[in-house]
């Protein structure tokens, strides 16, 4: 179907009609949504490019009703719950030149899995698993990660990329939905013969294609027998037909797993893998250099091609899969949470942790971050290595606003105004403020700095140094320093606009000898 839009006529479809059904398809996580607006075409003329955001607002029905009417921005549901449940997962496609849909759908077909193929804003992939009831979002994502591996996109995002939302500020990741601008649209669904579809079609196919928990359970995919069954599974999923491209990284990988099986002949295999499964086999003198190095090395896990067809969990199972070796987790999904000081949300293999600065940065501080946090203890890479993929990540964070009150002055303003408050009395003259307490005088508190930082902050656990926090004040607080006497002392003392506040009468106390004790 390539670029090209499904229109509908006349009147014969009303987005009211089929809302509630669509709602309910594609309920996930409600406290927050994704919002995208679409911009221009990229470079390439084909990645459209937009704007997209996460929006802290609960997922009402006018925007579910504004996205299948087309009106701007476009709905993203984040599709794991409040429970960590969800009832549907997609494999995103993030390929757009010459991507095949109708390929795609009959090789999905061919293996018999329950999967629905939606062309996405920017001519990807989105290929859709639903459910008749919430799931734990680790069997969904589990699932689909082994799936995407069998259909060759094994390098492709899965949603939801999270197995567990950290805590209530946790937003997730959102997906962009199908059929936005339903009666006009670029964002459909193929039928088996690969042809595009109306919403009222696809969802009445997704009632009948939708699993059961149990079905998604039991759910198996067959690979095909291969003699290569007890390694990788991406050899398996490789060698199914005669190769062209790769050839160098795919004669590594297999060279890694016939000296794991044959250790004593594994020189003599490399001739025969090279003339039965490339199109244009390797000279015998460039095989020979296969045979010189008698190094052990590592699986290349993350190399294409074998990236495309990578089931790391399945491999961990095999006898001369990849077993012990020191497997580095994939880092990706960066949030960068605006407190002060900031919070680094990221995904490791799905899990979820929650990082300082210095935790991201240093290996060692994040390796003890994933004990503590996901019980994970990942292998040590060279430093080069990690500091370009923490490089990686930082190119691209998603930024999360920081929730009303959250930041460093909306609390120093906070407590500024419970102190002036809850520190002043009728009756109060200049010289209580000595014994920190806030005097009132032309509709103006003053008081002593000192008193306020060592005695009120400290013991609402403020950690910010003396002179920042005095510079906060001044600067952002509408307070000002001013000069008063008190007896024969100049004393330098804050003042500001008093607060609108009930105030209350301190009642003197005297003390008695017992209360000493």
């Amino acid at each position: 179907m390539g670029m090209g839009r499904l229109s509908e006529s006349g009147s014969a479809l009303t987005t009211k009609g089929f809302m509630k059904e669509f709602v309910e398809l594609f309920t996930g996580l409600q406290r927050a949504h994704g919002c995208t607006y679409v911009d221009k075409k990229g470079a390439d003329g084909l990645k459209v490019k937009g704007k997209s955001f996460v929006k802290r607002e609960p997922v009402v029905e006018q925007l579910w009703q504004n996205h299948l009417n087309g009106i701007e921005p476009s709905l993203g549901i984040i599709p794991i719950n409040e429970d960590n449940k969800c009832r549907w997962g997609c494999i995103d496609v993030d390929k757009y030149d010459n991507l095949d849909h109708k390929n795609i759908v009959n090789k999905i077909s061919g293996y018999g899995i329950p999967l629905s193929v939606c062309r996405s804003k920017s001519g990807g992939a989105h290929i859709f698993l639903f459910t008749t009831e919430f799931v734990p979002a680790k069997l969904m994502r589990d699932k689909l990660m082994s799936i995407s591996a069998i259909l060759g996109f094994g390098n492709a995002e899965v949603f939801p990329k999270q197995i567990e939302l950290k805590s209530q500020d946790d937003t997730g990741n959102f997906l962009n939905l199908p059929y936005f601008n339903c009666k006009n649209t670029t964002r459909y669904c193929f039928d088996d013969k690969g042809k595009a579809i109306t919403i009222d079609v696809f969802l009445n196919a997704v009632k009948v294609s939708a699993l059961t928990p149990k079905e998604l359970q039991d759910l198996k995919i067959q690979r095909p027998k291969s003699e290569y069954d007890d390694g990788p599974p991406c050899l398996q999923s490789l060698t199914k037909e005669k190769l062209d491209d790769g050839r160098d990284r795919v004669m590594f990988q297999f060279r890694v797993y016939a000296k794991k099986k044959w250790p004593d002949s594994w020189a003599d295999k490399l001739d025969e893998f090279n003339f039965k499964h490339f199109v244009n086999p390797f000279r015998h003198d460039e095989i020979a250099k296969f045979r010189k190095d008698k190094k052990d090395y590592g699986y290349l896990c993350k190399d294409e091609p074998m990236c495309n067809h990578c089931d790391k969990q399945l491999c961990k199972t095999r006898k001369f899969g990849v077993g012990t070796q020191s497997m580095f987790p994939q880092l990706s999904d960066l949030q960068i949470v605006q407190l002060d000081p900031k919070i680094f949300r990221l995904n490791v293999d799905g899990e979820r942790i929650e990082l300082k600065a210095e935790e991201l940065q240093e290996q060692r501080l994040f390796v003890r971050a994933c004990m503590n946090q996901i019980h994970k203890f990942p292998a040590e890479i060279k430093r080069k290595d990690y500091k370009e993929m923490v490089t990686l990540l930082m190119s691209n964070p998603e930024i999360i606003e920081a929730p009303t009150g959250a930041s460093k002055l909306e609390q120093l303003a906070e407590h500024l105004e419970n102190y002036c408050t809850s520190r002043t009395a009728e009756g109060a003259s200049k010289e209580d403020m000595e014994s920190g307490n806030v005097w009132n005088k032309d509709k103006y508190h003053h008081f002593i700095f000192s008193h306020f930082y060592h005695k009120f902050l400290h013991r609402h656990k403020w950690i910010e140094k003396r002179d920042i926090t005095l510079l906060w004040l001044l600067e952002h607080c509408n307070c000002e320093n001013v000069r008063v006497t008190i007896g024969k002392k100049k004393l330098s003392v804050i003042r500001l606009k008093e607060f609108e506040k009930e105030q209350f009468k301190i009642k003197e106390r005297k003390f008695k000898k017992e209360d000493a004790f």
